[in-house]
């Protein structure tokens, strides 16, 4: 969920040994998806695209300030790599947190509980990666954006990039 990642620090000073996976997409994606979804979680930061974008940028960087503050058990990974090779994916993250892997983990469209979330519908389908660089034949519209959001693009290793 977006926002939650603003929890990280308090869970990592009240669980230190706390294992955080943090999925990191490119933050064009996240924007346009925001913007497009309307996912204002009561902030209003999806009334304009600058407003979004300033919004992750400040999300972003009060990451980079945990993770350059606190001794966080973090492992980031980056969506477009579980895309594309969802079993390697998995398996880091089950290693990072001490749990065996188990087949079931990749086909989590066959779990029939409930997901509250926005993207209900993509949760019951199997994996995809038709959302893997969205941005791309939006680039003039996210312009302004893109200015705001250039400084992560960057640090994330992330590149600009059109259809």
């Amino acid at each position: 969920m977006p926002l939650n990642e603003t929890h990280m620090g308090l869970i990592s000073l009240l669980f230190p040994q706390a294992p955080l996976v943090h999925v990191i997409r490119h933050p064009l994606d996240v924007v346009l998806s925001v913007y497009s979804n309307y996912l204002t979680h009561g902030y209003c930061c999806a009334a304009e695209l600058e407003s979004a974008a300033r919004h992750y940028m400040l999300i972003f960087n009060l990451i980079e300030h945990y993770k350059a503050n606190l001794q966080m058990r973090y492992l980031p990974v980056r969506y477009e790599e579980m895309v594309v090779d969802q079993e390697a994916q998995v398996r880091k993250i089950l290693d990072f947190i001490g749990v065996e892997f188990d087949p079931r983990c990749l086909a989590f469209e066959r779990n029939t509980r409930y997901a509250r979330t926005a993207s209900y519908a993509q949760v019951t389908e199997k994996l995809y990666d038709r959302s893997r660089y969205r941005y791309r034949p939006y680039l003039k519209h996210l312009k302004p954006a893109l200015d705001i959001l250039r400084p992560a693009i960057e640090i994330l290793g992330y590149k600009v990039e059109t259809a």
